[in-house]
C-alpha cells in the first residue's frame, strides 16, 4: 500500500464533515503536480530501481498557486509518505518565513495523520521533528534563522511560501545544501509575488529551466472556493493584492492600503476638532507613543448612528534636540478623561507600560499590542473597510502636525488623509494582512494606527459591528471567514 506515492494516495482520506478519500476530491491540476514528482521521491526512498523509474525524473519544482489551492495539504501528502515508505535514514528540512508559517506543514501532517491512523500510526510528533523511529527518517522543521540550515545534508527539502521570505541567505543556504547529494529533492511551493527582486529571479529560472518542473495555476480553480466569497475579498482587498493573492498574478509593487481620494472622502466639511465630548457618547481614546523617531497620536472617536466619528487628532513630532516625553502621554489622557465623559483609553503595553500601571486605578484602561501579528490584521482589515465604504468620518485638517519645525515642512501637506495614502498592504506568510510604511523618515504609519486601535475598538463594543472579518486558520493559509 506504500509502494508508490500514488497507492498512497488512492488510499488516503481526507478530515472533513464527512470525511473523504484523496481521490473523491483531487483536481486535475494537484494530480499533475504531484504525479510530476513522483519518480524523484520514489528514487529517493528506493522503493524501485532506478532504471524503471519513467522520465524524466525532476529533482527540483516549483509550484505556484493562489491562496486556498492545497498548496501545504499537497506538500504533506508527499512529506508522510517518503517518511513512512523510505527504506534508509533520510533527513528533510521544511523551511519557512516564520515559526508560524512552518507550523502548518506539521499541523497538516497531523492532520492526515489523524485521519489515516491505521496507515501512519509509525510517526511521531515532536516540537520542530517529525519521524519515523523504525527507519531513523525525519522531517525538521525551520525558519529563517540561516545558521540553521549552513552545514545541513538534506536528503529533500521544501521551501514554502518563499515569496514571502524577506532572507535572501535561507534560501542561498538551502539552494547550496541541496546540491551536495545528488538525489536531494527541492520543492518551492508559494504564491505570486512582488517586485522584480531574488523570489522573481528563482521563479523565472525555474519557468525557463528544463532541470526544474514549472506550474503556475492561472486563478482561482478550487471548487471548495465560492464565487461569494471572492467577490467579498474582491470588495475588501486593493486590486493589487487581489490580483497576487486570488488570481496569482505577480505584482510590480505591494497594492496601496487605499487611495488619495479614498481618504478624501471620508472628510465630512461639517465636521470640527472638538475639545469637549457629549454625555450622550461613549468615546474611546487611543494612544501611539514614540519618543525620538515616529509621531506621537493621540485619537478620540465614538460612534454616531453607521459611523465612526474621529473628534481629535493630537500629533506630536519629535526633532532630534526635542524627543517627545512620556509626560506628554500622561497630560494628554488627563485632558482626555477631564473633558470627555464615558471614555475609554486603548495604550500599548509595550510603549506604555509604566503610565498604565500609574493610571489604571482612575480610568478605564485598554491595553492593545498594537504590533502583534493578530492585532494589526484586524486593525488593518476593519479600517480599510470601514473607510472603502465611508464607515468613518474626520473633520477637515484631522491629523495636521502641531508646530511644524521649519517653513519646508509648514508648506508640505501632511496629515491623516495623505499618511493613509501613503501605506501599504503588506500580507505575512501565515496569510495575515498588515498596514506598513515605506521605510524612510518622510513617511509615518502613527496616525493610521491610533486611528485603527480606536475604530476597532468601537467596532468590537458594537452589539452589531457593521464590518466583517478575515482571518488565517490553522492550514495552508488561505482565509476563513468569520
Amino acid at each position: 500500500m506504500l509502494r508508490t506515492p500514488r497507492d498512497f494516495r488512492e488510499l488516503l482520506w481526507l478530515d472533513g464533515s464527512p470525511p473523504r478519500r484523496w481521490r473523491q476530491i483531487a483536481q486535475p491540476w494537484q494530480e499533475r503536480d504531484l504525479a510530476a514528482l513522483d519518480a524523484a521521491w520514489l528514487r529517493l526512498a528506493e522503493r524501485v530501481s532506478p532504471r524503471t523509474l519513467p522520465e524524466p525524473v525532476f529533482r527540483r519544482a516549483y509550484i505556484e498557486r493562489p491562496r486556498g489551492h492545497s498548496k501545504t495539504t499537497d506538500i504533506s501528502v508527499q512529506i508522510v509518505w517518503i517518511l513512512l515508505a523510505a527504506q534508509r535514514r533520510l533527513a528533510g528540512l521544511a523551511a519557512a518565513a516564520d515559526r508560524e508559517q512552518a507550523r502548518f506543514i506539521t499541523r497538516a501532517m497531523r492532520r492526515l495523520c489523524d485521519a489515516n491512523p491505521e496507515l501512519t500510526q509509525d510517526l511521531q510528533f515532536l516540537e520542530n521533528l517529525v519521524r519515523n523511529p523504525h527507519t531513523g527518517a525525519a522531517l525538521e522543521i525551520i525558519s529563517s534563522d540561516v545558521n540553521s540550515s549552513y552545514g545541513a545534508l538534506p536528503d529533500f527539502v521544501v521551501c514554502d511560501e518563499l515569496c514571502h521570505w524577506e532572507n535572501e541567505g535561507l534560501w542561498h543556504s538551502l539552494l547550496s545544501a541541496d546540491a551536495k547529494k545528488p538525489d536531494c529533492l527541492l520543492t518551492v511551493l508559494t504564491n505570486a509575488g512582488v517586485g522584480r527582486g531574488w523570489q522573481w529571479q528563482v521563479r523565472e529560472h525555474a519557468r525557463t529551466s528544463r532541470d526544474w518542473y514549472f506550474s503556475s495555476l492561472a486563478g482561482p480553480q478550487a471548487p471548495w472556493i465560492t464565487d461569494d466569497a471572492l467577490a467579498e475579498q474582491r470588495a475588501m482587498l486593493p486590486p493589487a493584492v487581489f490580483e497576487r493573492l486570488w488570481l496569482n498574478v505577480w505584482q510590480h509593487s505591494d497594492g496601496e492600503f487605499v487611495t488619495l481620494a479614498e481618504a478624501e472622502a471620508c472628510r465630512d466639511e461639517s465636521l470640527t476638532c472638538q475639545a469637549r465630548g457629549r454625555p450622550e457618547h461613549f468615546y474611546v481614546a487611543a494612544v501611539d507613543y514614540a519618543e525620538k523617531h515616529d509621531y506621537t497620536v493621540g485619537c478620540v472617536c465614538h460612534r454616531e448612528g453607521g459611523r465612526i466619528i474621529v473628534d481629535r487628532m493630537d500629533v506630536v513630532r519629535p526633532t532630534p534636540l526635542r524627543p517627545t516625553p512620556v509626560r506628554w502621554v500622561h497630560d494628554w489622557i488627563e485632558e482626555i478623561a477631564a473633558n470627555f465623559p464615558h471614555v475609554r483609553f486603548v495604550l500599548d503595553p509595550h510603549q506604555l507600560v509604566q503610565t498604565i500601571q500609574q493610571l489604571e486605578q482612575r480610568y478605564e484602561i485598554t491595553r492593545f499590542d498594537f504590533l502583534g501579528g493578530v492585532g494589526n490584521h484586524r486593525l488593518a482589515t476593519v479600517l480599510h473597510q470601514l473607510i472603502i465604504q465611508r464607515q468613518i468620518a474626520w473633520y477637515p485638517g484631522c491629523g495636521v502636525i502641531e508646530a511644524p519645525t521649519s517653513p519646508a515642512a509648514a508648506a508640505a501637506r501632511d496629515d491623516l488623509e495623505t499618511e493613509l495614502a501613503s501605506l501599504l498592504l503588506r500580507q505575512s506568510a501565515s496569510g495575515r494582512l498588515r498596514f506598513d510604511h515605506r521605510r524612510d523618515r518622510s513617511h509615518h504609519d502613527d496616525r493610521t494606527f491610533a486611528l485603527a486601535v480606536a475604530a476597532l475598538t468601537l467596532c468590537e463594543e458594537s452589539a452589531a459591528p457593521a464590518y466583517f472579518e478575515v482571518t488565517p486558520p490553522a492550514g495552508d493559509g488561505s482565509f476563513a471567514w468569520a
